[in-house]
């Protein structure tokens, strides 16, 4: 303790009464007494007043009360002021116990005999932090910094009070798409999108991705994507690829779904609603039919003892029927059967085939060429395939007809007598003649 400074004091006046009418017969003795009694009671008196005379104490006011900050950075304040004047400096240290939820501004705060009543304010401010731990109470003790301070302070006991800090951070995630869209194609061209946490979870979070049409669109990776309190915080990718098939369907749109797994993820991420990407997939399937002639060419007699065909398959598998229809040009030469091909989404890969006949007449018409036209019966098929232009196989028909003509004699001779008897013989083509044939009859002897 600090050497008292003790004032010189007018004296006392004592209230014992004097030697002389105490014991005039000893009066040496009693004077002796009361000197020590009275000079050993002084020095007590004076430390009592030093230790409790005083109520060296120091006072803390929050604003309104309470002390309330948020994650974002807000800020409150409270005040400290000394209750008594101090001799020498009094430092106070303001601590949050190192919490990560708060700062504070100053730490230190030091009175002076002469501003010793005029409050110091102390700055609280929210610290940010990414985990999701709801609003915390840290606590803050302002204590006497005994080394450094009026010793009459050495001895005020520390004080503290609760500081809420607000959480700004919910569970969440966020999906990326590359260029702001997804597409894909048949043909097998990727696209990507990104997923990352919006704050860091206490336990692991698993992600699942699946896609609504996997003919149409596949995800990569397969398996969930995990989010660990480590690596929340770093996107991890999912690739899109287009998947083929052979369906004239134009592009599809499909969606890939992003879903917490509620069984094995942290609990504050279970009630994060799901969230989807549309994916477009551009169709590399064009509408279409192909015939193919058996040798190259289509060629057939006449007389019918030959015949030909050619076969005619969809290019790409149809949403609904496909009806074809074959027609000759002329039916006097050739033939077709059957007279229409109905292609569906079963058998469209399939080749069907088309009997070319000859057909006989008795024309020297030579060698014929008749087109057959393939073409799409619209009202009938699906409306992929309406477009298409009519398609045609040209036919060769030789002509087995040969120009001439056949006399026939009665009874297999002729012969009349002078006497004017008669005979016949007749004439008649062998074949039908494209214009008129005449025929001249001259007797070699008349």
């Amino acid at each position: 303790m600090k050497p008292f400074n003790i004032k010189k004091t007018s004296p006392r006046k004592s209230q014992v009464l004097p030697v002389k009418q105490v014991n005039s017969g000893r009066p040496n003795l009693w004077k002796k007494v009361i000197a020590f009694g009275f000079f050993a009671v002084i020095p007590v008196l004076f430390t009592q007043k030093a230790v409790f005379a005083e109520g060296e104490g120091f006072t803390i006011a929050e604003t309104l009360g309470s002390t309330s900050v948020d994650e974002s950075g807000t800020s409150d304040d409270f005040t400290i002021v000394l209750d008594v004047q101090p001799a020498s400096d009094v430092t106070l240290s303001i601590s949050d116990g190192s919490s990560d939820e708060t700062s504070i501004s100053p730490t230190t705060v030091t009175f002076t005999n002469s501003n010793w009543d005029t409050a110091q304010t102390v700055t609280v401010t929210g610290s940010d932090d990414d985990i999701i731990d709801g609003s915390q109470t840290s606590t803050i003790t302002i204590s006497v910094v005994d080394e450094i301070s009026d010793n009459a302070y050495d001895s005020v006991v520390d004080q503290t009070f609760s500081v809420t800090t607000t959480d700004d951070d919910s569970a969440g995630f966020t999906i990326s798409e590359t260029l702001g869209t997804s597409e894909v194609d048949e043909t097998g061209t990727t696209d990507n999108v990104s997923v990352v946490l919006n704050a860091e979870p206490a336990s692991d979070v698993v992600i699942s991705v699946t896609s609504s049409d996997t003919g149409e669109v596949t995800v990569s990776p397969a398996a969930p994507l995990t989010f660990t309190s480590t690596n929340w915080n770093i996107a991890q990718t999912v690739t899109l690829t287009g998947a083929n098939d052979d369906l004239v369907d134009g592009s599809q749109t499909s969606t890939v779904t992003l879903s917490v797994v509620d069984g094995s993820s942290d609990d504050d991420f279970d009630g994060v609603a799901d969230q989807t990407v549309s994916v477009t997939t551009t169709d590399s399937d064009v509408a279409g039919f192909t015939v193919i002639e058996s040798g190259g060419t289509t060629t057939v007699a006449e007389d019918g003892s030959t015949t030909d065909d050619f076969t005619v398959v969809l290019d790409a598998q149809p949403t609904s029927d496909v009806v074809l229809s074959i027609v000759s040009a002329d039916t006097g030469e050739v033939t077709v059967s059957p007279a229409t091909l109905t292609f569906t989404s079963g058998n469209w890969d399939s080749s069907q085939t088309v009997t070319v006949t000859g057909v006989d007449d008795s024309l020297i018409d030579g060698s014929q060429t008749t087109v057959v036209t393939i073409a799409v019966v619209d009202a009938s098929s699906n409306d992929s395939f309406d477009s298409l232009l009519d398609q045609t196989v040209s036919v060769s028909t030789a002509d087995d007809d040969t120009a001439g003509f056949t006399v026939s004699q009665t009874d297999g001779s002729s012969s009349v007598t002078e006497g004017g008897s008669t005979d016949l013989i007749t004439v008649v083509l062998d074949a039908q003649p494209t214009s008129d044939v005449v025929i001249s009859v001259a007797s070699s002897d008349t």
